[in-house]
């Protein structure tokens, strides 16, 4: 049974058509990614799903009965009101509802005839069973109890919440309302590394459907079956989860090409007889193959990729051994502590992951970092020689009425056509230069900052969460930057595919001061904190040579990591799951294995078929083939390496 259904949907803004011609299905309990470029059409879409925006053509059917409840990226939430007061207004439908019961309910105690009291009374009863019933103050009970409430955060003002709370209590109060589809756009903006995770477990563990907009990669991969691509005002459906869009959709825009161009031969090969032939002895031929190319079905010249940002980041210069030095540092807000006597080292050329919970002090750390803090006891420094340049979280000093133009020239010390010139890298192109800044869009803030960033020499990179807002092309993109960036770097994210991508420590941030730097990416020190912890031979000691433990972590104030949140707080990784993971990490990795010797085994074919000898064409469709595979064969070998090293981590 389908539980939505779109039928020709169309929607213009002006002149710009949006999207035109779509047609999908939502079935019970399925889930599916929605994915494309920042501004094509992905939040439109949505709500035109939900019914807050009107079609201009087509429409959509929702089957009698279904519930959806719909997560914008920015939790609408009144933070004037306490968490209950918030939390209660899930229940205005139902108050509503069963104050109109109780009216109709002693009309008809007045007059139990009546058949228009006792037809009031039943639709009053539908409308208030439709609300949540009975069971809807039940719901929002345990709603905010799985999103990690206590009683005592009932009492606090929204104010105060951090934005992965606000966005906790947006999707209990929606949660309340038993939705049978649950649309969600962006959730993991504001949310910390262990509350993606947590939105991961719980979106598989959700029994309806899930329309979930993200360009958070692992979550994709995680709990997508089927991904719906935006893209130049349509919707292409692609079922078998996200690593397989992905692949199919590779697979497909090479096909395309090559079909495109071998069509694009032929025809110019009729056009130029046609020409030649037009009169003499071959005109009748001619005059037959003029008409041929007028029936030809012309193959559609494949659309380029999605744009996506040109990043180039390259280290200036050499620094010392010794990058960032935490010495006995201490620092705390109130009775709040951020680090507590916390002593290591960062190294030159080290790439260090920075995670934890909001509010454990990942931010301010980088700050004492840059000098913008200072700690309360002990040192944090640079060493000698350091350079930084500093990517910023949801923040810059933009004036909002300048154009991105002028904002980038006043810095850049550039000639306006190379200001334009690096603009376009980050995609502002043509008039988009022109837009004052107050009009753009997070993402495109975002990459301006990062416009300015690149240009700073620096052999210190900090980032702080480079990918909230940006599109899944543009994480690609700076992903691929800072693997080639061969200077030190900090990351604080929550991206846990960028994480694994270029990090190879982690430093977590675990709550009431406590710190520990661990040799490894996040995927091998998530993994390690749900194994039994290594002996700790040499003590707490600094990283990088400095009475470093022979342990896989170098534990500073260690404490074991808060747990994955479930419903009640509970964790959810017990014996079976950690059972169910093993088994799943060794399928993995003897797949990937099978993948790796089939492309072996194809690139070997092919390298036979290139030294024989063939047509031209042969060869260049055989060339073409090669770099294919070879490509794919890089991925997968680097696949293999990531799901070998995580499978070691949990013991297969």
């Amino acid at each position: 049974m389908s539980l939505l259904t779109v039928s020709n949907l169309g929607k213009d803004f002006g002149a710009q058509r949006v999207l035109d011609g779509v047609n999908l299905r939502v079935a019970r309990g399925e889930k599916i990614g929605i994915v494309g470029k920042n501004g094509g059409g992905k939040t439109t879409l949505l709500k035109l799903l939900i019914g807050s925006e009107a079609p201009d053509r087509g429409g959509v059917h929702v089957a009698r009965g279904i519930r959806i409840g719909y997560l914008a990226q920015i939790a609408a939430v009144d933070e004037a009101r306490t968490v209950r007061e918030e939390a209660d207004t899930a229940l205005l439908a139902l108050l509503d509802a069963e104050a109109e019961l109780r009216e109709t309910e002693a009309a008809l105690a007045e007059r139990p005839e009546d058949e228009e009291a006792l037809e009031a009374y039943a639709a009053a009863q539908d409308r208030f069973e439709f609300a949540g019933g009975d069971r809807a103050r039940d719901n929002l009970s345990g709603a905010l109890s799985a999103m990690g409430f206590s009683d005592a955060d009932l009492e606090k003002r929204v104010g105060v919440l951090s934005g992965g709370e606000k966005t906790r209590l947006a999707l209990a109060k929606l949660l309340a309302s038993s939705p049978d589809v649950l649309v969600l756009d962006e959730p993991t903006n504001h949310l910390d590394i262990r509350a993606v995770e947590w939105m991961e477990a719980f979106i598989n563990r959700f029994p309806g459907a899930v329309l979930l907009v993200s360009h958070d990669r692992r979550l994709l991969s995680a709990v997508a079956q089927t991904v719906w691509e935006v893209e130049g005002a349509g919707v292409t459906i692609y079922s078998g989860g996200f690593d397989s869009y992905r692949e199919q959709r590779a697979q497909a825009r090479l096909r395309q090409q090559e079909e495109w161009a071998r069509q694009q031969q032929e025809i110019e090969k009729l056009e130029a007889f046609v020409r030649k032939n037009k009169e003499g002895q071959q005109a009748r031929q001619a005059k037959s193959r003029e008409k041929a190319l007028a029936r030809m079905v012309r193959i559609e010249r494949p659309t380029h990729e999605p744009r996506a940002m040109k990043t180039a980041l390259s280290s200036s210069g050499r620094s010392g051994r010794e990058v960032v030095i935490s010495e006995h540092a201490s620092k705390a807000y109130g009775p709040k502590k951020l680090l507590d006597g916390a002593t290591f080292a960062i190294e030159r050329g080290e790439r260090v992951g920075i995670v934890g919970p909001n509010g454990t002090g990942k931010t301010t750390f980088v700050e004492m970092v840059l000098g913008e803090e200072a700690p309360d006891a002990g040192v944090i420094r640079r060493g000698h020689g350091v350079s930084v340049a500093y990517h910023k979280q949801e923040a810059d000093d933009f004036d909002p009425d300048l154009s991105v133009l002028e904002n980038f020239y006043e810095r850049a010390g550039m000639s306006i056509a190379e200001a334009r010139a690096h603009l376009a890298k980050f995609l502002f192109t043509g008039e988009d230069v022109y837009k004052p800044v107050s009009a753009l869009s997070g993402g495109e803030r975002s990459k301006l900052a990062l416009a300015l960033m690149v240009l700073s020499p620096a052999n210190l990179l900090i980032l702080d969460e480079p990918t909230n807002h940006l599109d899944i092309y543009s994480c690609d993109a700076l992903t691929e930057s800072l693997r080639r960036f061969d200077g030190t770097l900090l990351l604080v994210s929550h991206d846990r595919a960028l994480l694994d991508a270029v990090t190879d420590r982690t430093l977590a941030f675990e709550g009431g001061g406590r710190v520990s730097l661990f040799r490894g990416a996040y995927h091998a020190y998530r993994a390690s904190q749900e194994a039994p912890p290594a002996p700790n031979n040499g003590g707490a000691g600094k990283s990088g040579g400095r009475g470093a433990s022979s342990s896989p972590a170098n534990k500073v104030n260690a404490s074991p990591a808060p747990p994955l949140l479930g419903a009640g707080g509970a964790s959810p990784m017990n014996a079976f799951q950690r059972s169910k993971e093993r088994q799943r990490a060794a399928k993995r990795v003897a797949d990937l294995e099978a993948e790796v010797a089939s492309l072996e085994a194809r690139l070997k074919a092919i390298e036979e078929g290139l030294s024989a000898p063939g047509s031209v064409d042969e060869a260049l469709a055989l060339g073409r083939e090669h770099s294919d595979v070879q490509d794919r064969l890089a991925a997968r070998l680097e696949a293999w390496e990531t799901a070998t090293l995580e499978a070691e981590a949990l013991g297969v």
